[in-house]
């Protein structure tokens, strides 16, 4: 058994996946509260980094093929 291997998700498995992930999230915050407030413009700064990148891919996939 491999753990990198391709595979075609179902919308269902993708959103099951998200909402896993979802709560999982709510409940690291909520033991985190204290330390996430304190360093809030932190992670939105780390956020807003790490966004970038997919969304220059997105945004500039049609002129790549050009």
């Amino acid at each position: 058994m491999t753990l990198f291997r391709s595979k075609v998700w179902s919308p269902v498995d993708i959103a099951l996946l998200k909402w896993s992930c979802v709560f999982f999230g709510m409940v690291v915050g909520a033991y985190l509260y204290a330390f996430i407030k304190a360093y809030v413009w932190v992670f939105v700064s780390v956020a807003i980094l790490l966004g970038i990148k997919p969304t220059v891919s997105y945004l500039g996939a049609d002129q790549a093929g050009q």
